[in-house]
């Protein structure tokens, strides 16, 4: 590595190293199954590994025992349920060659060795072809200005430990390809099979094990947020938090910042299993989190993203085995944009009660594992998302990610939206001021500095500053005088600046940070490094990560109305208004009312005569019925809406709504909600019209249907109710055939009773399906082919039909779904 002295850089690895002696009593393990997933093998030649997982290095290094050198890479390398690479080899790769100055040793095929080349390009090298570079920067930017990256990535490009020769690839990746099934190493011999491996030492059997990689049962309990109880009409979701006052103090939450096999999941916590976690302002503006049974409440308190602030997810590297890695959440006007999220980000997120519709955006910086392993998984993980990064990142994520998941670059642009950062000008995001630039690192990456009315806050990105050295490398010829100048130009005087912290070149030195005036450090946070590594009596601190740490510029006023900008984020991700014309949504915006429920309150009462339709702007709602014929209950947030059936059908309210927490909503009265989602004429509009498809859908008993089904059951509330306005029930006779083979696709289903099967083609050979199955040839109705099965009731009983162009338009708004479910024919 260069700008560093090579001492310098085995001094820094041999203090690592030292923190990372095997404990010997762990040494005679055979096998060992990891917490993120994997399987460690001991042999003659080594410890081999099967499977990947994203930060797999700290299984190993918190289980005491050797990280490997050999790993087994699985057929199926990408997981498109959890939009998860377990291949991911980047930082196993890094940890060998830097840190115990060895390569490591991949066994796969051909193919799989191809994508694994493409993807080390780029996270090794970074993008080969520049040519495009001017299409990062505003117009007006003065070319001397651009990034000369072939010249700058070469200074990183060269092996640590001979400085005079390039890094490549091939410096620390080995392959051994599989050869009429068998690959060979030394004596150990691993033997691919249909759906396994088998490993044989010395000739004699070691171990046979599927060729599939599986997730811990934890990440399952984290998919598993929106339940139901046995009798299928209640969610296992929140108690009320009178309730919570009186339980026992020193319940340890799930975190952000934890490993899977920490997660709480206590077999006695059931009954709250689903309760989020809340992130609650007292009136003085100080922010707490509500654990589960953790914190005394005040009165006053609500749920309420910061109007500005940023929460760190992860502070730390890809090798500190207690920590999680980087990662933030960056709140504007309410909104949140995660920059760099880490792995399985999404799942707790919902697990502290952040709903899906408060994150709005991803800033991917760069492509490095530890920072883009996560944007994938929320990209999936529900509706489109917005992306933002630059057109040189975003091509090298495209290059990236579609050798890992096999995917083409064109199917993975379909699943978020992308929205270009332009250097060299302001850009206006959600009501604040971005301006993006390139950091100095070993790939391109971005930093940027955010402001929001009259705060600022300063994100670095990975970066090497050291102004001395910097220099150093402009007389050296490396860097022009307008680079030199651009890397050294900061003036820290944002009132929170987020700066990493690591090993130099490719990180800045806690040294130089120490250096800076306590007036700087004072308002500086660490990123990128573990707390444990600070420099003593060097007045720098590491971020604090968790919700309860958010880090807080301007607190959310909750005694003031709702801006025109919040209002109009809210209506534009509900699904049901899409079809609002553009002088109805401003109708919609002017006849809107804010209205504040204490909690504990009532908002509505079930019998009554109903005047009003709500939407949730902030805090936590459950409605619920206490009829025998009816009974019910199940929790809203921000984003949910109730009230519209007694507008529509009856006037008398079907349920009653309870504040939960403090609860923020938007109503519209009767005439209003007619006038604007009718036609004028106490007619049905289209919006009207999707609302009383849902309503039909809820009195079939639609959601108890989906929840029947494995797959289905855990979309999120908003997916679901998606499903339930484009379902209609259809009853269906005995011996019935419902689709022929070599017929078009038209519509698929969902079975609400009775029984049915395939026949007269491959999958007559399956058993009955009954209740909650969901049947369609998707990638038939994708494609525009012709059916390859037939299906026909054995018993009498009911479907719940979705027409075809209803589900493609569906899918095409939940990717992650639409990739996961193409290629099935059934789903149980």
């Amino acid at each position: 590595m260069a700008c560093t002295s090579k001492e310098q850089f085995h001094q820094d690895i041999n203090e690592l190293n030292q923190e990372l002696k095997p404990q010997e009593q762990i040494a005679t393990v055979q096998t060992m199954k990891l917490n993120r997933g994997g399987l460690i093998i001991k042999t003659s030649e080594g410890p081999i590994q099967f499977g990947l997982p994203p930060e797999t290095v700290k299984d190993s290094m918190s289980l005491g025992v050797e990280v490997p050198t050999f790993y087994i890479i699985p057929t199926q390398r990408f997981n498109k349920q959890f939009g998860i690479n377990v291949a991911e080899f980047e930082f196993p790769a890094y940890f060998n060659f830097f840190i115990k100055k060895r390569q490591v040793t991949l066994i796969c095929d051909t193919e799989t060795a191809n994508s694994i080349k493409i993807v080390f390009q780029e996270t090794l090298l970074g993008p080969k072809d520049f040519s495009q570079i001017q299409n990062d920067y505003h117009p007006d930017v003065d070319p001397i200005e651009y990034v000369d990256f072939k010249k700058e990535l070469a200074i990183f490009a060269k092996n640590p430990m001979n400085l005079n020769e390039k890094l490549t690839s091939e410096t620390l990746l080995k392959f051994v390809i599989f050869d009429n099934n068998v690959a060979q190493i030394g004596k150990v011999k691993i033997v691919k099979e249909e759906k396994e491996f088998t490993i044989y030492d010395n000739d004699n059997l070691l171990i046979s094990f599927p060729d599939k990689f599986s997730f811990p049962k934890e990440y399952d309990k984290l998919l598993s947020l929106h339940k139901i109880d046995s009798s299928g009409k209640s969610e296992i979701a929140p108690p009320s938090l009178l309730i919570m006052k009186k339980m026992k103090h020193g319940k340890k939450p799930p975190s952000l910042t934890q490993n899977f096999d920490e997660v709480d999941s206590d077999e006695d916590d059931q009954e709250i299993g689903s309760m989020p976690n809340l992130l609650l302002w007292n009136k003085n503006g100080e922010a707490k989190l509500q654990k589960k049974g953790s914190i005394e409440l005040n009165e006053g308190l609500t749920f309420q993203a910061p109007e500005f602030g940023v929460t760190v997810l992860g502070c730390s590297h890809g090798f500190d085995p207690k920590g999680s890695t980087s990662g933030y959440i960056f709140w504007i006007n309410g909104r949140g944009i995660m920059v760099d999220p880490p792995p399985y980000t999404s799942y707790h997120l919902k697990k502290m009660g952040i709903p899906p519709m408060m994150i709005s955006a991803i800033i991917i910086s760069h492509c490095h594992a530890d920072h883009d392993a996560g944007a994938f998984h929320k990209i999936l993980d529900d509706s489109k998302v917005e992306i933002i990064t630059t057109r040189t990142i975003m091509y090298s994520f495209l290059r990236k990610y579609s050798a890992i998941s096999n995917l083409s670059q064109e199917q993975i642009k379909s699943l978020f939206i992308f929205r270009p950062a332009i250097l060299g000008v302001p850009l206006n995001i959600y009501g604040a001021e971005f301006e993006f630039f390139y950091a100095f690192h070993s790939i391109p990456c971005i930093g940027f500095r955010v402001k929001y009315q009259n705060k600022s806050i300063y994100f670095s990105g990975d970066t090497f500053y050291d102004p001395v050295k910097i220099e150093e490398l402009h007389k050296q010829g490396h860097l022009n005088q307008a680079r030199c100048r651009q890397l050294n130009s900061p003036k820290f005087t944002e009132d929170i600046i987020l700066h990493e912290a690591g090993v130099p070149p490719i990180h800045t030195s806690q040294t130089v940070l120490s250096q800076l005036p306590n007036q700087v450090k004072n308002r500086m946070y660490l990123v990128h490094v573990a707390a444990k590594d600070v420099l003593k009596g060097s007045g720098l601190k590491v971020a604090k990560p968790g919700i309860e740490n958010t880090l807080i510029l301007i607190r959310p006023n909750v005694q003031q109305d709702i801006p025109l900008n919040r209002k109009m984020d809210i209506i534009s991700r509900i699904d049901i208004f899409d079809k609002l014309t553009l002088n109805n949504a401003k109708f919609l915006m002017d006849a809107l009312k804010l209205e504040k429920y204490k909690e504990g309150e009532l908002v509505i009462q079930e019998n009554q005569e109903g005047h009003k339709f709500y939407i949730i702007e902030s805090g936590l709602a459950k409605v619920f019925s206490d009829q025998k014929q009816n009974k019910f209950q199940r929790y809203l947030q921000t984003g949910d809406y109730f009230g519209e059936s007694a507008l529509i059908q009856t006037g008398r309210r079907k349920a009653s709504v309870l504040a939960v927490t403090d609860l923020r909503v938007l109503s519209l009265d009767k005439h209003d909600f007619w006038f604007i989602f009718g036609d004028g004429f106490e007619g049905q509009g289209p919006v009207i019209e999707q609302m009383m498809q849902l309503m039909e859908a809820r009195k079939q008993q639609a959601i108890q249907i989906l929840f029947k089904n494995s797959h289905f059951s855990q979309l999120t509330p908003t997916q679901k109710t998606q499903l339930e306005m484009i379902m209609q029930q259809q009853d269906i006779s005995k011996g019935q055939i419902l689709w022929k083979k070599d017929d078009e696709a038209t519509f698929v289903f969902f079975i609400r009773k009775g029984a049915f099967v395939f026949i007269d083609c491959d999958e007559a050979k399956l058993e009955e399906f009954d209740s909650g199955s969901f049947i369609g040839e998707i990638n038939a109705i994708l494609k525009g082919e012709k059916l390859t099965t037939t299906v026909k009731a054995i018993r009498e009983g009911s479907i719940l039909k979705i027409e075809a162009n209803a589900f493609v338009k569906f899918l095409q708004r939940n990717p992650g779904l639409l990739l996961l479910l193409q290629e099935y024919k059934y789903l149980e």
